[in-house]
């Protein structure tokens, strides 16, 4: 079916239509609710969020009545007058590169850092240690005249809080270790995000049906999801859990 002589809205209630689909099958569908679909088939665009989640659901609602997208979305900036993005916000020199293209130098620096400091940790304390002196040889026991035995050897101790220094130290190490952030869209669905790594935007935009998007992470990440029923997040290669909100916000960090 050609849009040329129709609105957005009668586009796409005909073909629902002429597929016999209700807006309930489309809702079970497209995971958007009934009533935006049917305010998008009505025309009725203030009843609607902005136009990077409008761009979503006409690119949803397209693939459930199998229609080409972007004749639909050519319609709907004719008809409000109002652009949508069709690439992801850069702000300049704010923008923190994908990971696949960037060099890892950044992430081979922090971990010479990282052993940098272990060593000078490890070298203050060997300092003190040889400031502080061998340790007092414990008290010789007197031997009493009326039995001749020598009394209780007196056990060595070590130093106080040693052990507990070196625990302390790995266990610091171990918390600061960079992950790699990966979001994965459903191929039947798009989503917008809003990502922030290390206090830095990376991405805001529409991701489409299939895109997958991986970044490095050295301190944290910030995600504000959309559609989050379309949208998979992976720390380095484990799936984290979206929480609940409208739209949820998914906060990682390396001290985690």
């Amino acid at each position: 079916m050609s849009p040329v002589d129709n609105t957005l809205g009668q586009v796409l209630e005909k073909r629902r239509h002429s597929l016999g689909r209700s807006l309930a099958e489309a809702e079970a569908d497209t995971r958007i609710r009934a009533r935006l679909l049917k305010a998008l088939e009505k025309g009725e665009y203030e009843s609607l969020p902005s136009p990077a989640y409008v761009k979503g659901y006409i690119i949803a609602y397209a693939k459930f009545l199998d229609l080409d997208p972007e004749p639909l979305i050519a319609l709907y900036e004719a008809e409000t007058g109002r652009p949508v993005r069709t690439e992801p916000v850069r702000l300049p020199e704010q923008v923190v590169t994908p990971r696949g293209h960037v060099q890892h130098l950044p992430l081979r620096t922090g971990l010479l850092v990282l052993g940098a400091l272990i060593l000078i940790i490890a070298a203050v304390w060997g300092v003190s240690r040889a400031l502080e002196g061998p340790e007092a040889p414990p008290p010789i026991p007197s031997i009493p005249e009326e039995t001749g035995t020598a009394g209780p050897a007196v056990p060595a101790t070590t130093a106080p809080g040693v052990e507990e220094t070196e625990a302390d130290a790995e266990e610091e190490t171990a918390a600061s270790v960079p992950f790699t952030l990966r979001v994965v869209i459903a191929s039947d669905g798009a989503s917008w995000l809003r990502i922030t790594v290390d206090g830095l935007i990376a991405y805001e935009g529409t991701m489409a049906g299939g895109q997958t998007e991986e970044w490095d992470v050295a301190k944290a990440a910030s995600l504000r999801i959309g559609r989050p029923a379309a949208v998979t997040v992976y720390r380095d290669d484990e799936q984290v859990e979206i929480p609940p909100g409208d739209p949820p916000t998914l906060e990682l960090s390396v001290d985690e």
